[in-house]
């Protein structure tokens, strides 16, 4: 077993889904921004509050998105998490 893994084969897998996603979004965030400015989204909705919230400042959004997109991809990879071994959690015990 190696030491330097932290993080188990189903977090890991999670991990990387959700990065994608989550990723996926900050890419998107502009869409969501000129889609909100057409008046495309129904005003007393869920989907109409959301893409406000995105509206008022897309850039925060987006470079939040990619950078945590990207870190749950990268660690879901490599199987090692810094804040696991900072805290000394280990889900990867067999």
């Amino acid at each position: 077993m190696n030491n330097t893994l932290n993080i188990n084969k189903v977090e890991r897998i999670a991990r990387v889904g959700i990065g994608i996603l989550i990723f996926y979004l900050g890419t998107q965030v502009t869409n969501i921004k000129n889609l909100f400015d057409a008046g495309y989204y129904i005003s007393p909705s869920a989907k109409y509050l959301f893409a406000r919230i995105i509206a008022s400042s897309p850039n925060i959004f987006r470079i939040t998105g990619w950078f945590i997109g990207f870190v749950l991809i990268f660690t879901g990879i490599n199987g090692f998490c810094p804040f696991y071994k900072l805290f000394h959690v280990n889900t990867n015990k067999n």
